[in-house]
């Protein structure tokens, strides 16, 4: 397939980033703003290919915000190597957020791995330096929607400490509800809560009456116009080679453009804007010789905010696939293979979070996402649900480029100027995620 992406650098104005990821057979897509390809076509007999980066090296990430970037990048590592043949499309951005209202409410272990694994800043008070996404939104071009939206419902047999409610007030304009948790009535109320923030998108995040004493939701909207759309009238048949599976077929929308460009060994890279300053889309090609995975272990192991930084315009031509791909799954494990595993056994780390004596815990954390994309932009949706219990209830070079994206790819929908990771995903097999 073959896919024409153009990007204008917009970095003076950019406070937010998102994340993308979608996962099919023979795309891949993981980064908030920027996209991850896994292999590069050759360009066209002729056509020069773009400098090389002078290092396929990326260096280490530097601070709390690029560490926390780099967190998303890591839990897809993890996904996709849970081998499953699926696409794949996560939100670090909303998962940060709920583990953030987490992260405000606890202590102990379960704070310093939360800290350390998401990047999670140990200063207090401060939206700013703790969770500079809450600010996002208001930042933005008219032109772009990002709705950010958060919410506690706390079982009426619990008690919340005043102060964490406060807090979680304070920090993430959360709405705090009393509800009788384990009936059919607050399962559809928390599902009519999440269906207005995503714009109906996800209408079925929770799937069966949620247990006491809490359960901590977000939920992220986004949707974007391409600054210079794609023409249906360029659209053309393509093959998407898959990873498992063979070829199929798709449809590859197709344009030229002048955008910030990279190329290293490893990938190929460009980034769309958005019309309105801030938000791009990167998309990533994995070279033939490096694929998915190597690009992936890559990127989660430098800095990805130097990275983005690297990019320089060019010139050259697109081919992608329109798409549509959804996600859904329990992020308990990848999160426990990342090094948090506390906040999943029963302690003590809780206190400041509820009234009473009992030991509290996670007992899951699931996400659910939805992302297309076509000839005029991009629409996604994501919304993280953690279910806390208690114990005793337990159970560069400017030379034209050529980007054909026929193979798996990383994708992400992020913010220029801090990096945050939005979206991310991979498409391995467009047969799964046809519009």
């Amino acid at each position: 397939m073959r896919f024409t992406i153009q990007y204008f650098d917009r970095k003076a104005t950019g406070i937010v980033r998102m994340i993308n990821l979608l996962r099919f057979t023979p795309l891949l897509g993981s980064l908030i703003l920027s996209f991850g390809i896994n292999s590069c076509p050759a360009a066209p007999d002729g056509a020069e290919g773009l400098r090389r980066a002078q290092s396929s090296r990326l260096p280490q990430a530097e601070t709390d915000a690029d560490r926390t970037n780099l967190f998303g990048i890591s839990l897809l590592v993890k996904l996709m190597a849970a081998g499953r043949e699926e696409n794949i499309v996560i939100s670090p951005f909303s998962l940060e957020l709920a583990l953030g209202m987490v992260y405000a409410g606890c202590s102990g272990t379960s704070a310093d791995e939360l800290s350390r694994v998401v990047g999670f800043s140990r200063k207090t008070g401060s939206q700013e330096v703790l969770f500079p996404g809450m600010k996002l939104s208001s930042a933005l071009s008219p032109t772009i929607t990002l709705k950010i939206a958060n919410s506690l419902w706390c079982d009426r047999s619990a008690r919340l400490q005043p102060t964490f409610e406060a807090k979680v007030k304070d920090l993430f304009n959360s709405q705090v509800k009393s509800a009788d948790l384990e009936t059919a009535d607050t399962m559809r109320a928390i599902n009519d809560w999440v269906a207005k923030a995503t714009e109906n998108r996800i209408t079925d995040l929770i799937q069966q009456p949620p247990k006491p004493p809490l359960v901590l939701v977000d939920a992220v909207y986004f949707k974007g116009a391409w600054e210079h759309p794609f023409s249906a009238t360029q659209d053309s048949p393509g093959q998407f080679n898959r990873e498992h599976g063979g070829p199929c077929q798709v449809t590859m929308m197709k344009r030229g453009l002048s955008a910030p460009y990279l190329e290293t060994d490893d990938f190929q890279a460009v980034k769309l804007p958005y019309n309105g300053p801030g938000l791009e889309m990167l998309l990533v090609l994995p070279a033939k010789a490096a694929g998915l995975n190597t690009v992936l272990q890559s990127l989660s192991k430098g800095s990805w905010k130097q990275t983005i930084d690297n990019f320089s315009e060019a010139s050259g031509t697109i081919s992608l696939p329109r798409f549509k791909a959804t996600f859904r799954d329990s992020l308990v494990s990848p999160l426990t293979q990342l090094g948090i595993r506390a906040i999943f056994e029963p302690s003590k780390d809780f206190a400041s979070m509820f009234e009473d004596a009992h030991k509290f815990y996670v007992s899951n954390i699931i996400q659910q996402t939805y992302l297309r994309v076509d000839e005029n932009g991009s629409e996604a949706a994501a919304a993280t649900e953690v279910q806390m219990e208690a114990s005793a209830m337990r159970a560069p070079t400017k030379k034209p480029f050529n980007l054909v994206f026929d193979r798996p790819f990383l994708f992400a929908i992020i913010d220029d100027q801090s990096g945050q990771l939005i979206f991310a995903g991979i498409l391995r097999d467009p047969d799964q995620a046809k519009l």
